[in-house]
């Protein structure tokens, strides 16, 4: 009796794929529910600006620094936040997507990306600008599911 090899239509994500997009769910959904409160704790900002403050008074120059990013949190208008909010959102959904080995998932992941430092570099700017260091890790991110993404193109022309 012959046996044959069944191949399986959907093939099976990667662990590293879905570390990957594990990762993104709790970074990306940290920093939309953060953006998207954020408009609801302007009115606090003063309060806890002087509590931050009482537990530290030693170190004037980092309370200069909370002042001033306080003052800049809650002169931006919540709209902002709110945009901000939705290309996390969007990322998170696009992560998703690449977990259920879908194409557009990728597109959508660096569609948000791009928002996302349009966002935070030209909407919003200041104290709020991408560092370097979240440039790259955005970057990275990016390669890291591409590469993943050519996995998943190639096991599905095998098939």
């Amino acid at each position: 009796m012959e046996e044959f090899e069944v191949q399986e239509e959907n093939p099976k994500r990667s662990t590293f794929l879905l570390v990957l997009c594990i990762l993104t769910f709790i970074g990306s959904g940290y920093y939309a529910l953060y953006y998207l409160l954020l408009p609801m704790a302007k009115p606090m900002l003063p309060q806890m600006l002087e509590s931050y403050q009482n537990l530290l008074p030693q170190q004037q120059e980092l309370n200069a620094q909370m002042k001033d990013l306080f003052i800049f949190l809650g002169e931006v208008a919540n709209i902002k936040y709110i945009c901000l909010s939705i290309t996390y959102i969007i990322a998170i959904v696009g992560a998703a997507l690449m977990l259920k080995m879908k194409k557009i998932g990728f597109h959508l992941y660096i569609i948000a990306q791009i928002l996302t430092f349009c966002c935070l570099n030209f909407l919003i700017g200041g104290l709020l600008k991408m560092s370097i260091s979240s440039i790259l890790w955005s970057l990275i991110f990016i390669l890291l599911y591409g590469g993943q993404l050519r996995k998943i193109l190639f096991v599905k022309k095998e098939l």
